[in-house]
């Protein structure tokens, strides 16, 4: 989660030579990108600067040991008090990394304060579409995401 939030790349090696995918294109549903005659090779993660903050928060009932319910990892780089570029990658909701493209948008050019991040919240879990067994994700997630940005 945290290498999505952070644009990681993974780069693959192959009888084709290296190919770099990002880490939030890298998994699928019945797995990852990387073909039977393939490997990773390394992880590249872009530097990050001083104004750059991060969090990453996950639920579970087992603290110490238990896979995530629900996590969220955030990056956001901020300049002079307001949030320039957000990253927001939220886990365990989908086969895989799942971006919260409405919230990023809306952080943008913003201070952060307790009623930004309860807004992008809500807009983290825009256009989810949970199943019966599911459902109350969503109000993990909106709750993450706030307590993430707020941190």
């Amino acid at each position: 989660m945290a290498l999505v939030a952070l644009d990681g790349k993974v780069v693959i090696d192959g009888p084709a030579g290296e190919r770099k995918v990002a880490i939030a294109d890298f998994y699928n549903p019945l797995g990852n990108g990387v073909k039977a005659d393939e490997m990773v090779r390394e992880i590249e993660i872009p530097e990050i600067t001083m104004q750059t903050k991060q969090a990453f928060l996950k639920f579970t009932l087992r603290k110490p040991i238990d896979f995530a319910i629900v996590s969220v990892a955030a990056v956001l780089t901020m300049e002079k008090g307001f949030c320039s570029q957000a990253c927001i990658a939220l886990g365990a909701v989908a086969p895989g990394p799942v971006r919260a493209k409405a919230a990023e948008e809306f952080l943008a050019g913003r201070q952060i304060d307790e009623a930004v991040a309860e807004e992008a919240g809500r807009l983290a879990i825009k256009g989810a579409k949970p199943l019966s067994g599911n459902a109350y994700k969503v109000e993990i997630v909106k709750t993450l995401v706030k307590r993430a940005l707020i941190q």
